[in-house]
């Protein structure tokens, strides 16, 4: 759930009241929280759509100023994906880019980076109305003043951890339980240079040789904990 509780307050100025916002969710219970959040903060929310089509149509319809997206959309188009088609028919328009995971590579391999300008927030961070209502606007922000680095904020190139795509993609395969020869097949590189770099990565988490500990299982617990946001 992305916010808890209805606005306890007004918050809104009449600016606001004049924003038009477009939530894109596939969970039907945090799309209608998260929609009935936005109005009681002043907002108008001019549609809700549970995928990508469906949210392609409301955006060409309303012409929203800002839009909402859920990361994950489960199979098809991701929240990027749709952030970076909106943009191509409306540059103007304000994202915020929500999701339970801390940095958007680690919802799949070879996923686009996070457009610029484009504000990516987990989801625990907004678990507030006023946390909520400050991300859409650092995302009219981000969009209205893009020389601004205050303003233009884009967690999702600068990441929120100090992984590296590599690094990410090898945590990935061993929690799939993949051998060294498997990844190094799907990574097209040499058996030698799969082990070096998970012993590089397994430095970099501190995990020492220790006879009685797998160090595999302990990558695999690390990316298990990142993709639930712990």
């Amino acid at each position: 759930m992305i916010v808890s509780y209805i606005f306890p307050m007004k918050i809104a100025t009449e600016a606001a009241l004049a924003l038009g916002v477009l939530v894109v969710e596939d969970e039907n219970f945090s799309r209608t929280i998260l929609s009935e959040s936005l109005v009681a903060g002043g907002l108008r929310v001019v549609g809700s759509a549970s995928n990508a089509q469906a949210a392609m149509k409301l955006f060409q319809l309303h012409h929203p100023d800002v839009v909402t997206l859920d990361l994950d959309l489960g199979d098809g188009p991701t929240g990027i994906d749709i952030a970076y088609a909106m943009r191509e028919k409306d540059s103007s328009v304000g994202i915020v880019i929500l999701s339970s995971l801390p940095d958007p590579r680690l919802l799949r391999p070879n996923l686009r980076p996070v457009p610029p300008h484009v504000i990516y927030q987990q989801k625990s961070k907004v678990d507030t109305p006023e946390a909520l209502m400050r991300s859409i606007h650092e995302a009219i922000q981000a969009i209205a003043n893009p020389g601004d680095k205050k303003a233009s904020r884009n967690n999702g190139a600068q990441h929120q951890t100090p992984f590296t795509d590599t690094q990410i993609e090898l945590m990935r395969l061993i929690a799939l339980g993949l051998s060294n020869t498997e990844i190094s097949k799907r990574r097209f590189t040499t058996v030698k240079s799969t082990e070096n770099s998970i012993a590089r990565l397994a430095k970099i988490l501190h995990l020492e040789q220790d006879e009685t500990i797998n160090q595999r299982v302990q990558i695999a617990r690390t990316y298990f904990r990142l993709i639930k946001g712990i």
